[in-house]
């Protein structure tokens, strides 16, 4: 039986940042579950930012990394017509969680969820019409080896969105001492086109005022959008 989101809520704001930062990751067990309900909730604007940047259309093969819980997938499917959507994640915990919330989407082959890393997609070259990864950069431990395995399994002319907080609002929290790498708009977009990328785009995007608020306010992101050459 899963926790009430109050239940979670409490759990998480009683657990030290050594705890809980290193869970934004890779979450694991009761307090990673709880961590990708918070991270659900708390990223859904940007996340619903993202999608609309990335323009679906449909029929189109859609590749998330790092995918959290899943939680937004079904309104993701809504956006057109016989979308196939791919998630993967590096924590077994996290895809759990999105096969649980998807297991109708799984079932019916409109999903495929899968424990990977970027750094090796499980993947064919051109598999996929479109990809997208939102608050995941930070953890990679090479942005150009991953940005190659992306481009690697989009379609030529596919086209790849991340969504990044930028360096000035990162200053405000206490990521860096907990091995996240911040990256400024140069250096994303540097590492895009060593990875073949091309036509790349970047805006920056404030999230609304949330209720109730966070901590330290409105977070600023980069969206990036990339074509695969």
């Amino acid at each position: 039986m899963n926790a009430s989101p109050n239940a979670e809520s409490d759990l998480i704001a009683n657990l030290d940042e050594s705890v809980m930062l290193p869970q934004l990751g890779c979450p694991s067990g009761e307090i990673g579950v709880a961590v990708g309900n918070m991270l659900e909730r708390s990223n859904l604007a940007v996340i619903d930012a993202s999608f609309d940047l990335l323009d679906l259309r449909a029929n189109e093969r859609i590749l998330e990394i790092g995918l959290g819980n899943g939680g937004h997938i079904a309104s993701v499917l809504d956006q057109a017509a016989g979308l196939r959507f791919t998630g993967i994640d590096i924590s077994p915990t996290m895809i759990a969680e999105a096969r649980r919330h998807n297991a109708s989407f799984v079932r019916d082959g409109h999903v495929w969820l899968e424990i990977a890393d970027v750094m090796s997609l499980p993947f064919a070259p051109g598999s996929f019409d479109k990809a997208i990864a939102i608050n995941t950069t930070y953890f990679w431990p090479d942005l150009v080896g991953g940005l190659k395995e992306i481009h690697r399994v989009l379609r030529a002319g596919g086209m790849l969105v991340i969504a990044a907080i930028t360096p000035e609002a990162a200053k405000e929290m206490a990521f860096a001492k907990y091995g996240f790498t911040i990256d400024d708009a140069a250096a994303l977009e540097a590492a895009c086109i060593a990875a073949g990328f091309e036509r790349i785009g970047i805006t920056r995007y404030v999230e609304p005022l949330l209720d109730p608020p966070q901590e330290f306010g409105p977070r600023e992101f980069y969206l990036l959008l990339a074509c695969a050459a």
